[in-house]
């Protein structure tokens, strides 16, 4: 075990004592549990409800008839010896009314939550992650009884459920890169998405693309966090793809292609399916002429052997910050007459996509966002932009609407893309009804200003920018650029079956919280005004919500305890402005950034 483990102090005896004396353990979560998490709708037991991504609640004692009824069951702050929360973007995990979540800088939680109005801490497990490194978490994991978590630090951890003595302390990412003079932080690779545990496997994927690394994802046994495999998004030398990245200046080093939030596993197919994130620099494309595989991307890898198995780009020389990190989620449909085994996945470009999970074959493409001008729509039969000329090493598209630096007749420096940067899917998951066949998704809505700023490269390659500066190519929300459209929140429901829209309800703000279905009949969701709220699942009319003052970038689940179903979110990050252009100042002003849960009940 290579770093310092501890106990978080503020245990005490007494608590760890409560720890060990408390009832038996629930059944370890193995292998057979996980493939089957869907059976088991009290409890919660992987990130996004199971290995498919539904995130789906079979639940149904909270209903639309009921849903008015919701009120708090209990609230309780994280705090732990490492500093507080920044960045609260994962869901907890709930296993026999024992409820584990990690706050953003990588302390684990265990609270006993069978009482129902109080949560009661066990034990805090801090790995003692520097403050001054910042903090996201999107989640955690179990296996065994074992509870598995990536830090901020590259660190990935396992923690003894039982106890909450850290078992096993791996130094996974924060390599610092061939070109790097020196060693500092934020020149290193992190952790952002949640661990995916499958097959004896911790699938993690690195995160931090923007500062000018090469995505990739590794596979580590559960036991212990020993490596068994790393396979990089963007191929080297001698791989296929390489000759994608078309410059004289090794782009491909600083490719980015990071994996940000977690995939989803096919237990049928042994593979594991992931989205990746933009090239580098974001908006830039002239640096890296060429088709930039494999970022802005479906990947598949086989889950023992790490072995590519198919890919699918959504965007070849991308250059809005259309990065397809999101969730990738998993089912089976009857399609234009044809049983089909689907990957689904609502982009960041604007489109909700279906693919055929065992080739990668696209199946179909649905605009889903309000306001879209890249381009005129998608091929129907590749699912690549209409525009795409796959002899280019670099892509025009709608010209208008695409950033160039001023060289020789191609001089756009300054445009608006629609839709925002920020949307229309960042991190914020999607929900899957499956006896409905009805896919939800919260989004940003609106347009963003942008403008080209030329990056000259180094020779040899690296990050023209500096050692862990961000590498992006251009600005936004700076002086002198288009006035962006103001921007908005949706849900939008599609039935997977058609591809089409079912319903939509827009949003005053944009979404960063993600959703829950339930087979109440209903779909939940944390807004950025610091409300949670009930929507009817067919129609998406608002049926309830409660304001907290908190706002919420992570989503909800549901679990029970002896027979009485909650709905469960962590609130907490940073409030004010953020990427929003100072248009919701005066409304967001007020809001608190505490890190706290809140768990709902009627």
């Amino acid at each position: 075990m290579k770093n310092a483990r501890k106990i978080s102090a503020a245990i005490g005896a007494g608590l760890l004592a409560a720890a060990v004396a408390a009832p038996a353990l629930a059944a370890p979560v193995a292998n057979s549990r996980l493939m089957n998490a869907s059976s088991e709708p009290s409890n919660w037991l992987t990130t996004h409800g199971n290995w498919e991504g539904h995130r789906y609640s079979g639940l149904t004692q909270i209903n639309r008839g009921n849903v008015g009824d919701l009120k708090l069951a209990f609230a309780m702050p994280l705090k732990a010896e490492n500093g507080g929360s920044p960045g609260l973007q994962g869901n907890p995990l709930v296993d026999d009314g024992m409820l584990f979540m990690a706050n953003g800088h990588g302390a684990i939680y265990k609270v006993d939550v069978r009482d129902g109005n109080r949560g009661k801490v066990l034990w805090v497990a801090d790995p003692g992650v520097d403050p001054e490194n910042g903090g996201t978490n999107r989640g955690i994991a179990m296996h065994g009884n074992t509870i598995i978590a990536n830090l901020v630090d590259g660190r990935v951890i396992g923690v003894d459920r039982a106890t909450g003595e850290i078992l096993w302390d791996e130094q996974v990412a924060r390599i610092t890169p061939d070109w790097a003079p020196t060693d500092d932080f934020y020149s290193k690779e992190r952790f952002t998405a949640a661990p995916l545990v499958a097959e004896n496997r911790v699938l993690v994927g690195m995160s931090n693309g923007d500062s000018g690394h090469r995505g990739w994802i590794a596979a580590l046994d559960a036991d212990n966090g020993m490596e068994h495999w790393r396979t990089y998004t963007i191929p080297g030398p001698g791989e296929p793809g390489h000759e994608t990245w078309a410059d004289d200046h090794n782009a491909w080093m600083t490719g980015g292609g990071s994996l940000w939030t977690t995939g989803s596993y096919d237990v049928e197919m042994g593979n594991t399916i992931w989205g990746t994130a933009n090239p580098v620099p974001m908006f830039d494309p002239e640096f890296r002429p060429g088709d930039n595989l494999w970022t802005n991307a479906a990947l598949a890898w086989n889950v023992q052997t790490g072995e590519q198995v198919w890919g699918f780009q959504y965007t070849p020389n991308e250059s809005w910050d259309f990065d397809e990190q999101g969730v990738h989620f998993l089912f089976d449909a009857t399609i234009g007459g044809a049983d089909r085994k689907v990957v689904a996945h609502f982009g960041r470009n604007g489109f909700y996509y279906q693919l055929d999970r065992e080739t990668g074959d696209f199946i179909l493409g649905t605009q889903f966002v309000n306001e879209l001008n890249w381009t005129a729509g998608l091929d129907p039969k590749t699912g690549k932009p209409i525009e795409y000329d796959p002899s280019l090493t670099l892509q025009t598209y709608i010209p208008e609407a695409r950033g160039f630096r001023v060289r020789g007749d191609r001089a756009n420096p300054e445009f608006m893309a629609c839709p925002t940067m920020l949307g229309g899917v960042r991190w914020q998951p999607p929900a899957y009804n499956p006896v409905k066949q009805i896919a939800y998704v919260a989004a940003a809505e609106g347009c963003t200003g942008l403008t080209v700023v030329a990056e000259e490269p180094v020779p040899g390659g690296g990050n023209p920018k500096g050692l862990g500066q961000g590498f992006f190519g251009g600005l936004f929300n700076a002086e002198n650029l288009i006035s962006p459209a103001p921007m908005y929140g949706a849900i939008t429901a599609m039935d997977v079956t058609t591809g089409k829209m079912v319903a939509k309800a827009t949003l005053t703000y944009e979404n960063l919280s993600g959703l829950i279905a339930t087979a109440g009949g209903l779909i939940f969701t944390g807004n950025r005004d610091g409300s949670v709220a009930a929507y009817n699942d067919e129609t998406l009319e608002e049926l309830w919500s409660v304001n907290v003052g908190i706002q919420f970038k992570a989503p909800p689940i549901s679990y029970a305890v002896g027979g009485v179903q909650y709905i469960a979110i962590m609130a907490g990050g940073s409030s004010g402005t953020g990427f929003a252009f100072g248009q919701y100042g005066a409304d967001l002003g007020n809001n608190a950034s505490a890190p706290m849960l809140f768990v709902f009940s009627l």
